[in-house]
């Protein structure tokens, strides 16, 4: 498969990561991320697959997530995805509602079902 596929195909999985964020659709999340995952927050809070699967169901409701200026590098079955980040979210127990902007690393591995998110980092803006 030629690179520019890869990387095409790659902005579509974050696509669907983030339509997945706004609708709650933990099923479709789930299946983009890896068992292995560790996803950094802007904050510095890491969490596991489980552990942000669960802050996602339980926790924070996310209005909007917008990726821009995004850059993938592929090389063999690792693709490496990085761009800005904005995101409007509520916090479910005050109400709270927040506007983070950040720049957001992602590592994907293709593995036999295909493309997995592996790691994720943020850096606040």
């Amino acid at each position: 498969m030629p690179v520019e596929t890869i990387e095409q195909h790659i902005l579509g999985l974050e696509s669907e990561r983030c339509r997945a964020l706004v609708e709650r659709d933990l099923q479709a999340l789930a299946a983009l991320m890896d068992d292995a995952l560790v996803h950094v927050h802007a904050t510095g809070k890491v969490d596991d697959k489980a552990q942000y699967l669960e802050m996602v169901a339980e926790h924070i409701d996310f209005l909007s997530v917008e990726r821009a200026d995004m850059r993938v590098r592929v090389n063999g079955d690792t693709a490496i995805a990085s761009g800005r980040l904005e995101q409007t979210i509520v916090l479910r127990a005050s109400g709270e509602q927040r506007l983070m902007r950040a720049y957001a690393t992602q590592v994907w591995l293709r593995g036999e079902d295909g493309w997995r998110q592996c790691a994720f980092h943020a850096t606040n803006t």
